[in-house]
């Protein structure tokens, strides 16, 4: 899903991948009962499949890791996680030294994603930044981009996928691929629901009310169910 790691982990971190998976369950049925009128608005078997493979990973991983209190994180993913975030720090002073001369790198600061304390938004972030540096090279000082710091850069995004490719074992990576899974299963219900709004409209039964988040409390916006209440909030009157 083409959708920053933060922007997932901010919607999945607002429940527990419990009910995540017990919503999922629910849209699971109801887009196998109603394929065919679901079909004409872009939902049919394929992404109802990319769904369910979506949904078993989450699953998976909820499980196991549920399961299994996870040693402290490696060394080696220690000094990784230093090693790219010093690198970032040193690719935003670059930009940032540069952005008084000329607006379109204040704008690509602006628009980096805000580095996680985890691996999988330190890795947005660093691409972010690696993607900016090379953008706008031209407007950089000479002496501190050159070929070796964008070769870092590139390296330190490679070490940090690595980490991410195998099981990770620090706590707070889990936590994030976890909320990322998360974010994701809830914004492909809302989809969901959204299009079947709109495929049962006038339909006399009325089986467009069922596509409505039932363990996943969401707070209306205009003719969309969009921002979920945190946790923390308590329910409306």
């Amino acid at each position: 899903m083409a959708v920053p790691h933060h922007v997932l982990i901010e919607i999945g971190s607002r429940w527990s991948s419990s009910l995540v998976l017990a919503e999922a369950e629910l849209a699971l049925h109801r887009w196998r009962e109603d394929i065919d009128t679901l079909a004409p608005y872009g939902w049919g078997d394929a992404g109802r499949a990319r769904f369910e493979a979506l949904v078993d990973r989450l699953r998976a991983r909820h499980d196991a890791w549920a399961r299994d209190d996870a040693p402290p994180a490696p060394d080696d993913a220690r000094a990784t996680r230093t090693a790219a975030r010093r690198w970032l720090d040193r690719a935003v002073s670059i930009l940032e030294a540069s952005e008084l001369e000329h607006p379109a790198v204040t704008a690509a600061l602006a628009a980096l994603p805000p580095p996680g304390e985890g691996a999988s938004t330190l890795l947005d972030a660093l691409r972010g930044a690696l993607d900016a540096c090379h953008l706008h090279r031209a407007h950089l000082d000479a002496t501190a981009a050159d070929d070796t710091f964008f070769a870092e850069g590139a390296a330190r995004c490679a070490a940090l996928a690595r980490t991410l490719a195998e099981q990770p074992a620090d706590p707070t990576d889990r936590h994030e691929l976890l909320e990322t899974l998360d974010g994701e299963v809830y914004l492909t219900i809302r989809g969901l629901n959204r299009a079947a709004a709109r495929a049962f409209a006038g339909d006399p039964k009325r089986r467009g009310e069922r596509y409505a988040f039932q363990f996943l409390v969401t707070i209306q916006r205009g003719d969309s169910q969009s921002a979920p209440r945190r946790r923390s909030e308590p329910p409306s009157a």
